[in-house]
């Protein structure tokens, strides 16, 4: 048997708006109200059904109570007329003990009416009254009984008023027994009516929690759904971010670099040549005839200062662009380093150095993580010597550095600091790694690590994926 399209049609209409009622901002503070009453009724159903237990217990009580009440106003009158007939004392003493119980049972059967009655729609007090006479009369009939006026005794429990009373007394305890049990019956069905209540309060709180439930791991798992694409998307503008930061950090340091490089080539072709030819003119001016002593001593003196110039613009050149790097290699161009700053820093300064296989813009980046090194370790660390190293461990290129000066934490280096964020900038964009070992009073020690030319293309590649 097929289903019609417009029964299809409507089935979705249907479950598209459950789903959009499910998604309201409304549905779950309903289900949260609806659990709230459902736990309300639930309560107040509970509360009644124990007070109307409660007054059933009281009211069953009642009951029995009347009942024994009734069957000691009972025994007493037929010990009462047992003393009529047989006139011994037993009899008369039974009477009394029939009596007493009677009247204690009686004061119990009130309290409880009292306690399931407070509206009086049982009323003990005609009962109270017929009681009263009754145990009045019977008194008087064992008393003249007692003093031996026989007939008397017997003319007056067999009189017609007496009859009349025990009548009317056995009629208004069947009453308050009949409105006992129209009271309890009335509890009996108030009872079942709150029971029902109370089972639909429970499938409603059920219902409520099963829904609330559903609801809420529907929006739990909505919402881990919007975070987890958040979170990728996060991520996604986090690499683009890095990729463009990583990029642009390699095109400031490598125009840093070219510029440093277009500068040496300046000053070593441009100023180079100019001193140069002031040198050579100071030259012929000497080999001039008759030149005066005091101009010859004031030439050489210039000459002495133009030299010291071409040695300041040599250094200049060389911290620009070291031209060893390039003429003699990375090793040489260490050695070279290294000689100079222990003329500079005034330690000696070991350098334990050995070729390497990375590429030219590598072996620049450990000239200058040596060179910045080297530069900190003269600011700072006022140390006894330094050590340099540098070999090829396995697919990296290691360069260490290590000072016996007084150290620092590195987790607590101060703002505008950047040699160290230069030197790891700097081997990252290679694919290397820095790792800084430091404590205060236990020296330094800067290890860095480049991948060798065929795994730092491979690395490179990879950051730039």
């Amino acid at each position: 048997m097929s289903t019609s399209p417009t029964s299809t049609t409507n089935t979705h209409r249907l479950q598209h708006s459950l789903e959009a009622v499910a998604r309201g901002r409304y549905v779950m503070p309903m289900v949260l109200v609806l659990g709230i009453v459902a736990m309300a009724v639930n309560e107040s159903t509970y509360t009644h059904s124990h007070s109307t237990l409660s007054n059933g217990i009281a009211l069953t009580d009642a009951r029995v109570q009347a009942a024994e009440t009734l069957q000691h106003i009972t025994d007493a009158g037929l010990y009462a007329r047992s003393y009529l007939l047989a006139g011994t004392d037993e009899e008369a003493q039974a009477y009394r003990e029939a009596v007493r119980k009677m009247r204690e049972v009686k004061q119990k059967t009130y309290d409880l009416v009292a306690q399931v009655n407070p509206g009086g729609s049982m009323s003990v007090a005609e009962i109270e009254r017929l009681v009263t006479e009754h145990i009045a009369d019977s008194d008087r009939w064992v008393a003249l009984m007692a003093r031996g006026e026989r007939e008397a005794a017997t003319a007056a429990a067999n009189s017609g008023e007496s009859r009349a009373r025990r009548e009317q007394l056995r009629s208004e305890f069947d009453k308050l027994l009949n409105n006992a049990a129209q009271v309890q019956q009335t509890a009996r069905f108030s009872l079942y009516q709150a029971n029902a209540m109370s089972r639909w309060a429970v499938h409603i709180l059920a219902f409520a929690a099963v829904l609330g439930m559903v609801l809420f791991r529907r929006q739990l798992r909505r919402g881990d759904e919007e975070l987890a694409q958040e979170r990728l998307l996060l991520a996604d503008r986090v690499r683009e971010r890095t990729a463009e930061l990583t990029e642009m950090t390699g095109h400031l340091v490598h125009a840093r670099e070219d510029e440093r490089a277009r500068i040496a080539r300046e000053l070593h072709d441009e100023m180079g040549g100019l001193l140069t030819a002031i040198k050579l003119d100071f030259a012929r001016l000497r080999r001039l005839p008759d030149l005066p002593p005091k101009a010859m001593e004031r030439m050489l003196a210039i000459e002495s200062r133009l030299n010291e110039g071409i040695a300041l613009k040599r250094r200049i050149i060389e911290h620009l662009r070291p031209s060893a790097l390039d003429q003699l290699g990375l090793v040489s161009a260490l050695e070279i380093l290294c000689g100079d700053m222990a003329e500079v820093l005034g330690v000696p300064v070991h350098a334990d150095l050995h070729d390497v296989s990375v590429g030219k813009n590598a072996e620049l980046t450990l000239y200058r993580t040596a060179q910045e090194a080297l530069t900190n370790i003269g600011k700072y660390a006022h140390c006894r010597e330094v050590q340099v190293s540098m070999r090829q461990r396995g697919a990296d290129a290691q360069l260490v550095v290590h000072d016996d000066g007084r150290g620092f934490e590195p987790t607590q280096v101060p703002h505008g600091h950047h040699g160290l964020v230069g030197m790891r900038v700097r081997l990252e964009l290679h694919g290397g790694r820095l790792k800084v070992e430091s404590a205060p009073g236990r020296g330094t020690t800067l290890t860095a690590d480049l991948p060798v030319e065929q795994a730092a293309k491979q690395v490179v590649e990879q950051m730039l994926a």
